[in-house]
């Protein structure tokens, strides 16, 4: 069983849709998180349809903002919605072969200031079961200084409040393959910055089920975001290699002719 987790900034965007449709032909999982939609149930109900996934559920946008969405097929596996905000969607997914265990996407609060409500929702959900659970998504937050390149320094402060609501909820980093970063802003200039702010924890339930189960980065987005491929068994997904396609849109990038000059 596998799943994707991706913050896409926006499926209204076509560019994005066609992404996320390339990325379901390559690596076909089971599960998918989306967060930052910024579209409604009904918009989440088309792509359902046009990607042939049996079952979906949607946190609606908020505004310009937000959106929350999760598509899963019928592969033997039921998916029971066991409650959701504008932060996160928590079920509970029954497997033929090992049992009940619960996943929740989540979305931490972007403002800097609202941290402590993200860190209370973890604390909050972790006590809501005692089923094998993991946690993965986009936190808008990091656990160490070295997990950010460029720009100032995160505060100690909220790197040291993380790791505590990490280790008092039970749940351990389940670390990643690829790239160290998960999120970029302002690539090939001087103030380019990137930092992992998405990522997967897992309590030690949850990994002694799945003691197998990897995190990739996958390195090619069109988001600001990198989407992350979570397997559960030994199985390492392997890009296939794509011709290369110009696309015109690109021209309209404020940093596209300085991109390609520098190359």
């Amino acid at each position: 069983m596998s799943f994707l987790v991706w913050n896409c900034r926006g499926l209204a965007n076509q560019r994005a849709v066609r992404f996320l449709k390339e990325i379901i032909q390559q690596i076909r999982p089971n599960l998918i998180f989306l967060s930052e939609t910024f579209v409604t149930g009904k918009e989440i109900e088309k792509l359902c349809k046009t990607i042939h996934y049996s079952g979906w559920y949607a946190v609606d946008s908020q505004g310009h903002g937000g959106g929350l969405a999760l598509l899963w097929k019928n592969d033997g596996e039921g998916v029971n919605i066991r409650g959701s905000s504008n932060h996160y969607i928590d079920f509970e997914v029954s497997c033929d072969q090992v049992g009940r265990w619960r996943y929740t996407g989540f979305y931490g609060c972007p403002e800097r200031w609202r941290r402590r409500e993200s860190w209370q929702l973890i604390k909050d959900l972790g006590a809501e079961s005692q089923l094998p659970w993991c946690i993965i998504g986009d936190f808008n937050d990091m656990l160490y200084a070295h997990e950010k390149r460029g720009g100032r320094n995160h505060a100690r402060v909220l790197l040291e409040g993380f790791q505590e609501v990490v280790h008092e909820s039970g749940l351990s980093d389940l670390g990643y393959i690829g790239s160290e970063f998960t999120w970029e802003r302002a690539r090939g200039t001087d103030h380019w910055i990137q930092e992992r702010l998405d990522r997967g924890f897992a309590n030690q339930e949850w990994r002694h089920m799945f003691p197998q189960a990897t995190v990739t980065v996958m390195e090619v987005s069109t988001s600001d975001h990198m989407p992350l491929f979570v397997e559960l068994n030994k199985t390492r997904y392997v890009p296939k290699s794509k011709r290369f396609r110009f696309e015109n849109m690109w021209i309209k990038e404020e940093q596209c002719m300085k991109l390609v000059q520098d190359s």
